[in-house]
């Protein structure tokens, strides 16, 4: 039997569940750029040939479905569908982050001399991007509903049982709370101007019969997901600096970011259903599997990327040799937004370095990862940089 295809002993599956970025680099070395996870027995790859055919997928190997948009039990469809819906949240949020960008130094100076992260990129970006999330005219009790998610941390999926039910709870309470608003929008008389918000652009893009439901579920992901990616972005940067000596003042923001993702990519995992029959790596894949591209992995290969494991901006400033580069997904399913919250990113961390001396203290402990990968909490002190 290939090594890969070795069934993986007892407790397996749980070791993946406990710590799953730690999991995937052992079973890489152990059993190479592909292997089973076991949990689902969907087959991991990290080598960067057969990822980038599986992303692009011009055998037509693979179905064509975003797991991003499952809502209510199904998908929400049909692709054309998804794809309006993803450029019109894209138009929306770029036009707001180009008008307002000069408002970004405020928002980093009301996180205070001392702040807490990740919690606080979270909320500094709700804070610029609020107006684009939901339009100043509307309910004030839903704008301070969707404040008091982002507080409570609802963007992130928490450990533990009680935290769990509690989120989805308040979870449930929003989505009822927004399909409410949908509906109320759509009784809106036509032609009545007002500047868009997200929420209109998913309810532009998606047709009229669609339930209200399905519209604020929709909604709340691309709310999630325009907040929590940059966020952090942002902290891992920071905190990544600090642990390998790099003054990010001496650096330019974007490399910074653009390295802080390599290292922990917003999209770690790309699962894709299997289609037909045919084999990856070696291994033979039946109509009904699933196959997930491991960008973590990818990112962290010696072959492509020199001291992978060190935090190095400088890499992205010469002729240094890279490999695939794929943050926010790649091919066809790449997140709509990727560019957006890429330079929202690099903004919101000019802005925190700018004249500024930055020390973080804690973060020693291992990420959080469901869904994407949450930074350990640490506290930055932002003061004025001497002259």
């Amino acid at each position: 039997m290939p090594e890969q295809e070795r069934p993986w002993p007892r407790g397996a599956a749980r070791h993946y569940r406990r710590d799953p970025l730690g999991f995937v680099e052992r079973a890489a070395d152990a059993r190479g750029p592909v292997f089973r996870l076991p949990d689902d027995g969907s087959l991991c790859v990290a080598d960067p040939a057969q990822a980038l055919r599986i992303l692009h997928d011009e055998a037509g190997d693979y179905d064509e479905v975003s797991g991003f948009f499952h809502v209510g039990g199904g998908l929400l469809g049909p692709r054309a569908t998804q794809v309006a819906i993803g450029r019109a949240a894209r138009t929306t949020l770029r036009a707001h982050v180009a008008a307002r960008r000069e408002r970004l130094p405020a928002v980093v100076a009301e996180l205070g001399e001392v702040s807490e992260w990740p919690s606080a990129g979270r909320a500094a970006v709700h804070r610029f991007l609020a107006d684009a999330l939901l339009r100043p005219d509307s309910p004030a009790a839903l704008r301070e509903l969707m404040t008091h998610v982002v507080r409570r941390e609802v963007l992130i999926r928490p450990a533990g049982r009680l935290a769990r039910l509690s989120r989805r709870a308040l979870w449930a309470r929003v989505v009822r709370t927004v399909a409410a608003e949908a509906r109320a929008r759509r009784s809106e008389q036509a032609g009545e101007a007002r500047p868009g918000d997200l929420l209109d652009a998913v309810l532009g893009a998606t047709p009229p019969e669609t339930p209200a439901e399905h519209v604020a579920q929709v909604y709340l992901l691309l709310f999630r997901t325009s907040i929590a990616p940059v966020g952090h972005a942002v902290a891992w940067a920071l905190l990544s600096a600090a642990a390998h000596g790099v003054d990010l003042a001496a650096v330019p923001p974007e490399s910074a970011v653009r390295e802080s993702l390599r290292l922990w990519p917003v999209a770690w995992l790309l699962g894709r259903p299997v289609r037909r029959a045919h084999q990856v790596g070696g291994v033979p894949l039946e109509p009904g599997d699933s196959v997930s591209v491991c960008p973590y992995l990818l990112h962290r290969d010696e072959r492509h990327w020199p001291r992978a494991t060190t935090f190095r901006p400088g890499r992205w400033d010469g002729p240094e040799p890279r490999g695939p580069y794929l943050p926010f997904g790649g091919g066809p399913f790449t997140c709509a937004g990727a560019g957006v919250a890429q330079a929202l990113a690099t903004d919101l961390l000019a802005a925190l370095t700018d004249h500024a001396h930055l020390e973080v203290r804690g973060g020693t402990g291992r990420p959080h990862v469901e869904g994407i990968i949450t930074p350990p909490p640490f506290r930055l002190r932002r003061t004025a940089r001497q002259t």
